[in-house]
């Protein structure tokens, strides 16, 4: 599809996901609207490294008040929701905002689809839902919220079922993404990007419980590929983004210390009760509807490594 010229919204343009997806919509012609707050991450740094702020039109302000989507115009035609806190931890500290963001957020994003008449809204969702579920997980199994960040997750899902009938969008359920952009996100990147920065300060980094827990690691780009797809494809519903293919925390320090060079030893310490033991994608539905495969998790380490060590 040609997305040149077409007006879209692209909300949490500052953050890991919204930053790299508008790049590539740049890349693409788009004319792209925005809307950030600039929270839970550091603005300062993101300001100063994303060099696109003359080429989009922000709105700076709170996508889960109706006020801030007042200010944007009647004609957008597709909207890419990215604008929520994406942490447990965040959710922790929290609770109420982050709801509040995560949940109203995308209510005001539907409001203005349906009023508005949009032709597709990608939202994220979470492949958390699926913990204590048996693997591999699937997109038709009942999912069981085991923390707040999970069920605002699946709040989300339930409004946009809420409004199928009015809007149609598609929610990416996306697995343990890790890559550029992550450096300004303080202390609440991906397990991965904390391991490896660690490492590359001769840290030990922390592990809950003994390391043998599982995540299905997904590399920025093939994230930002589901959702560039998730637009142009005549499909309503929720899709998998993931590899298939996770690998324990063991194994992932085990890979950081053989592309570093290094030998470093973590520290263990007791998890919590409700702790999310192991994730991994069924990405059939993935491949079948969106067309691609997810690289291995070894490789987008690579690419990831390669990029951080240039900061």
């Amino acid at each position: 599809m040609d997305f040149t010229n077409k007006k879209i919204l692209i909300n949490g343009v500052s953050g890991f996901i919204g930053s790299n997806l508008t790049k590539a919509f740049i890349q693409l012609g788009a004319d792209i609207y925005a809307i950030d707050n600039f929270s839970y991450i550091d603005a300062n740094i993101a300001k100063s490294k994303l060099d696109f702020w003359d080429k989009i039109h922000l709105i700076e302000g709170d996508v889960s008040l109706k006020q801030t989507w007042d200010k944007l115009p009647k004609d957008i035609e597709y909207i890419f929701h990215f604008a929520a806190p994406s942490s447990i931890t965040l959710f922790k500290k929290t609770p109420e905002k982050c709801y509040t963001e995560t949940v109203f957020g995308l209510y005001y994003a539907f409001e203005y689809a349906k009023a508005n008449k949009i032709t597709k809204l990608v939202y994220p969702t979470s492949g958390s839902n699926y913990a204590g579920n048996k693997m591999p997980h699937r997109e038709d199994i009942y999912i069981k919220p085991r923390n707040l960040y999970a069920a605002g997750k699946m709040a989300c899902e339930g409004l946009a079922s809420s409004y199928s009938d009015f809007v149609k969008s598609v929610g990416l359920r996306l697995f343990a993404g890790y890559g550029y952009g992550e450096e300004w996100k303080k202390d609440f990147g991906s397990v991965l990007y904390l391991f490896i920065k660690d490492c590359m300060q001769d840290k030990a980094p922390v592990i809950w419980g003994d390391g043998t827990q599982t995540r299905d690691f997904v590399f920025i780009e093939d994230f930002v590929k589901a959702i560039i797809k998730a637009g142009e494809i005549d499909y309503t519903g929720i899709i998998n983004v993931g590899t298939g293919k996770p690998i324990s925390f063991n194994q992932l320090l085990e890979i950081i210390n053989r592309k570093l060079g290094k030998n470093i030893k973590a520290e263990y310490i007791q998890k919590e009760l409700n702790y999310v033991e192991d994730l991994k994608a069924d990405t059939d539905l993935m491949k079948e509807i969106l067309g691609f495969e997810a690289m291995p998790a070894e490789q987008g380490i690579s690419k990831f490594i390669d990029y951080l060590k240039n900061q």
